[in-house]
């Protein structure tokens, strides 16, 4: 029986292949993230929230932004009282590519534990990288 966590990095790794064979977006973990927590979290969205939010400083978020922006996900819009001030807007292409990625997400959580066919596989990879247990603190 493998562990939850390698069921769960075993589901990571068929939705990543999954992406990369899809042809969908190619984003970053941060990238990705800041997509997420615009689309899970009510807006519009500061730059400065989103920053803090996620532990990243200001010109980190964007540049993600940029890209998030170029792939059509997100929107800004400065504000017409303080050209300085942003807002970030979900966009109708954004919510169908989270939506189709949880999608999948769900399809091969359920496949990866219904069909255990590579948990053999899996676990003497890890008896061979760690022969010893793992101990928690």
């Amino acid at each position: 029986m493998a562990s939850q966590a390698m069921t769960s990095l075993e589901m990571m790794r068929r939705v990543s292949a999954d992406t990369l064979q899809g042809g969908s977006a190619d984003l970053t973990a941060r990238q990705f993230a800041l997509l997420l927590s615009i689309f899970m979290q009510p807006g519009p969205h500061a730059v400065r929230d989103l920053s803090k939010t996620l532990g990243l400083p200001k010109p980190a978020v964007t540049r993600a932004l940029d890209v998030l922006e170029r792939q059509g996900f997100v929107r800004r819009k400065k504000d017409r009282s303080d050209r300085r001030d942003v807002s970030v807007h979900r966009t109708v292409k954004g919510a169908v590519f989270l939506y189709d990625y949880g999608e999948r997400v769900a399809l091969r959580a359920e496949e990866t534990r219904s069909s255990p066919d590579w948990v053999p596989q899996i676990a003497r990879s890890v008896r061979i990288a760690m022969p010893h247990p793992v101990t928690r603190p």
